[in-house]
């Protein structure tokens, strides 16, 4: 028998549960109320409830349990659209639902249940769904239920797949009117006008690389499992102390060479309008063919290295010996040719191979003493990460929610750095002070003997090293590749009373990182406030674009084969067992105790 607190009606003829009370001329905005409040009552006291008459003017429902009484009447109010409890039966005499699958918890009921922990938590995982539900409610739904549940209710929160495409041009429109100078453009391809490609980059941005920031670029990508798949390409600087800086980013349907090739010509183009002198890159990537051929022909003076993280993972894969490995660590960071040539003799006499391999990985695309760009020591994809993270968190977003997450986040980063700039009373960041102090500790040690003006010979018990401090050149090689004095020059500047800080390279100064950040990326109003595009071209405004359909790249049906995500030390998260009669988590059906209970 269930427990008859639950369930027994008080005497004034009312059904109090939490927020929830019937009574007799209690009132509903709409039947789909009522609706909705009758069904999380009969899930809550655990009864199962039958629909007897649904139309335009009533509702009437029972419990589906022969012989209990327990009904309710509520009918359209006169002369309002509101409808009101005529009759209530409000006492049960059945013994309600035993099992943990109830009737009433449809995928409707779901969505609403999650709708605010979604809203909150776009991750929100199906098993967590199920599971929550279970400890809250003391309902069990399948995973099906759970994931079809989390889909209403996103796009309840966010609007379907298919309505992000179509609004993307009128997001496009609002972008650049908020953010004058950015670029915000889509491409549809076909007789369908399919999504192809979107590039989205910020005044703010482009300003604050041209002007403050290194010529160095970060390129790569992330692939996009969201209900219509995709990659997301992006080009991004490095700010003064060493965080990353988008610069440009894009969508494609699908990472191709010719997307990139478009990639990189739409970033020369945004730098070309924007500056008269452009300047000598550095870019870094994993330098697949497409992004080879792409910077080659939109930017054939840039210096195009390997990412060693890429390099270096290659050549661990390819030999799994670590004392290789170690030797190779020792070779990518020698300063001088003869350095780096020593190291490879050594791995040339453990194993023939790595000849080949170095033929396949040419050392003037990674190794320090050969690499003829300025990587500033940035010598590994620091972007990656970011776009996986952006991958992650907005793979079930539409594209126009996506896209506001990373501006959302973007300027949440120019906030917080403008604000920490301003805090700053040195001459440089805090990560070049701190190397510029390092190198000054270390320049005691040294013995300096001038031989002009500006050149120095600096002496230590290992060799000797020549600093001109007019050119900013060592032989060691550490300034011209890092941007800042080394041991060597700060030795030779102490000796001659000159400020090392005053000779690191303008980049790392407090004042390029302020103007990096000096201009701000503006909010866009709700797209309730976008004006339609029909109607703007009617009134003689400028009609915004095309309407852009879904691309044909969708994700085909079942569980993926790959991990959405390409994340470093992930252990397997171990599996969760479902009960097949109960449908709670944590056991098998073998091991159910509902099967005792209904036994007994």
């Amino acid at each position: 028998m269930a427990d008859q607190s639950l369930i027994t009606i008080p005497p004034d003829s009312s059904i109090v549960l939490q927020d929830y009370t019937l009574v007799i001329g209690q009132e509903f905005l709409d039947v789909e109320t009522c609706r909705r409040t009758l069904k999380d009552i009969a899930i809550a006291l655990h009864f199962d409830l039958r629909i007897v008459k649904s139309d335009r003017s009533r509702f009437i429902a029972k419990c589906s349990q022969e012989g209990c009484p327990w009904r309710v009447h509520v009918a359209k109010c006169p002369g309002a659209p509101t409808f009101s409890i005529r009759t209530l039966h409000g006492e049960h005499t059945c013994e309600g639902v035993h099992n943990l699958h109830h009737q009433q918890a449809s995928v409707g009921w779901v969505a609403r249940s999650v709708e605010a922990r979604v809203r909150d938590n776009p991750q929100y995982k199906p098993k967590e769904i199920l599971q929550d539900i279970h400890d809250q409610h003391g309902v069990a739904v399948s995973y099906m239920q759970a994931w079809r549940g989390k889909e209403r209710s996103m796009a309840a929160l966010h609007g379907t797949f298919e309505e992000g495409y179509l609004l993307l041009p009128a997001y496009c429109e609002q972008l650049r009117k908020s953010n004058p100078g950015s670029i915000a453009s889509v491409f549809a391809t076909g007789q369908d006008n399919c999504f192809q490609r979107l590039l989205i980059s910020f005044r703010a941005s482009i300003y604050g690389f041209i002007n403050a920031c290194r010529p160095l670029l970060e390129l790569d990508k992330a692939h996009l499992k969201g209900k219509y798949l995709g990659a997301l390409l992006c080009a991004a600087a490095v700010d003064a102390d060493d965080a990353l800086y988008p610069l440009a980013i894009a969508i494609v349907d699908v990472e191709s060479d010719e997307n990139w090739i478009w990639f990189m010509s739409e970033l020369r183009k945004l730098l070309g309008v924007n500056t008269d002198i452009m300047p000598r890159l550095t870019i870094l990537s994993e330098r697949q063919p497409g992004i080879v051929e792409a910077v080659e022909t939109h930017f054939p003076s840039a210096f195009h290295g390997f990412c060693l993280r890429y390099v270096s993972e290659n050549f661990r894969d390819t030999f799994k010996n670590s004392k290789l490995v170690n030797i190779f660590w020792n070779a990518v960071y020698a300063l001088t040719a003869v350095e780096f040539e020593s190291k490879i003799s050594e791995m040339v006499e453990i194993s023939q191979d790595v000849i080949p391999w170095f033929q396949q990985f040419p050392p003037q695309l990674w190794a320090v003493a050969y690499f003829e760009g300025v990587r500033y020591g940035h010598f590994t994809l620091g972007v990656t990460e970011i776009l996986y993270n952006w991958a992650l968190e907005c793979h079930e977003l539409p594209i126009v929610q996506m896209m506001e997450h990373i501006r959302h986040q973007m300027t949440s980063w120019f906030t917080e750095r403008q604000d920490m700039g301003m805090r700053w009373n040195s001459i440089l960041v805090p990560s070049a002070e701190k190397r510029i102090l390092e190198a000054i500790a270390d320049a005691h040690c040294y013995q300096v003997l001038r031989a002009n003006e500006v050149e120095f010979e600096i002496v230590s018990s290992e060799r000797t090293n020549i600093v001109d401090i007019r050119s900013r050149v060592c032989s060691c090689r550490r300034w011209q590749l890092y941007g800042l004095p080394c041991a060597h020059a700060a030795a030779a500047l102490i000796s001659c009373g000159q400020n090392a800080h005053l000779f690191a390279e303008h980049c790392f100064t407090i004042d390029s990182y302020r103007e990096t950040y000096s201009q701000m990326i503006n909010l866009i109003p709700d797209k309730s406030l976008w004006e339609d595009p029909c109607e703007g071209a009617e009134g003689g405004g400028a009609k915004v674009d095309i309407t852009i359909r879904p691309p044909k790249t969708r994700r085909p049906p079942g569980r993926p084969k790959k991990k959405v995500l390409r994340l470093e030390s992930l252990k397997r998260p171990k599996r969760v067992v479902q009960c097949g009669r109960c449908h709670v988590l944590g056991h098998s059906q073998k091991k159910c105790t509902m099967q005792n209970l209904t036994l007994n």
